[in-house]
């Protein structure tokens, strides 16, 4: 038994040392292959050795963005308004300074109520005729105001003025400025438009006040102007009274452009 237990002890030894043996060899021939490998392979270059070829430029600078320029303020203004296409010019005919127009009254006017300021019309009684061409027909609508207005009173005689603004011919109305004579109750103008006096009678009127035949207006006639003065002294006086249909003549102040092809 103990014969047996050294037997098995001894080759457990012997393996043992031979295990030991080949893996001594082992080593041995692994360290022999890697420092041939080593001196067919010398050591590489280091990667910090390389020497650059060629030293490449640095890149440009960026430059600063720019701000956009301010851009002017747009004002919104409105498109200029269509202009009116020029009307034709259309000929026409003066009515030079200083041309007769003959007014009729269209109402009764008297100098007890009369103020200044106070408008008239009438219509042209005569056409007005230039070179042969009627420029304002009869018929024609006339306008204007009252210049100058006195009330009778006792020792003084009434008055009327009147003055020419503007003349209506065929649609179309002109200022046409025009004067006339004063009227003076009792005076030769006063008889020779017509003019009435209220309360006591002018000149031939006077014989019709006192019995109205032809007797009475010759009388009248030789009295009304010596006899109109002590008349008016010892009365209020006589008032201006021109009735409708009145004829008065008007003188224009300026010159007066009317339209011609009417």
């Amino acid at each position: 038994m103990r014969h047996r237990i050294w037997m098995w002890s001894a080759v457990l030894i012997l393996a043992a040392a031979l295990a030991g043996c080949g893996a001594t060899k082992k080593e041995s021939s692994l360290e022999t292959t890697s420092d041939s490998l080593v001196a067919a392979n010398p050591a590489e270059t280091g990667q910090g050795d390389i020497t650059p070829q060629e030293q490449l430029p640095p890149p440009p600078a960026a430059e600063p963005a720019k701000e956009p320029a301010p851009q002017p303020e747009r004002r919104h203004e409105h498109p200029p308004a269509p202009q009116p296409a020029p009307q034709p010019q259309v000929p026409s005919i003066t009515v030079p300074s200083g041309t007769a127009v003959k007014v009729t009254l269209a109402s009764a006017i008297s100098s007890e109520t009369a103020q200044v300021g106070d408008s008239w019309t009438g219509v042209v009684k005569d056409a007005v005729v230039i070179d042969g061409r009627t420029v304002i027909p009869a018929g024609s609508t006339v306008s204007g105001t009252v210049t100058a207005a006195k009330d009778a009173a006792k020792g003084d005689r009434a008055m009327l003025d009147f003055g020419m603004a503007t003349i209506l011919v065929e649609g179309h109305t002109y200022a046409a400025h025009g004067t006339t004579q004063e009227i003076v109750a009792g005076s030769t103008r006063a008889r020779n438009v017509g003019a009435i006096a209220g309360g006591a009678a002018a000149g031939a009127l006077i014989g019709r006040a006192v019995g109205g035949s032809g007797k009475g207006a010759l009388i009248g006639g030789l009295l009304g102007g010596a006899a109109a003065g002590g008349a008016v002294a010892k009365s209020k006086g006589y008032q201006v009274v021109l009735k409708e249909g009145t004829e008065l003549v008007f003188t224009t102040s300026e010159a007066v452009a009317v339209r011609e092809g009417r």
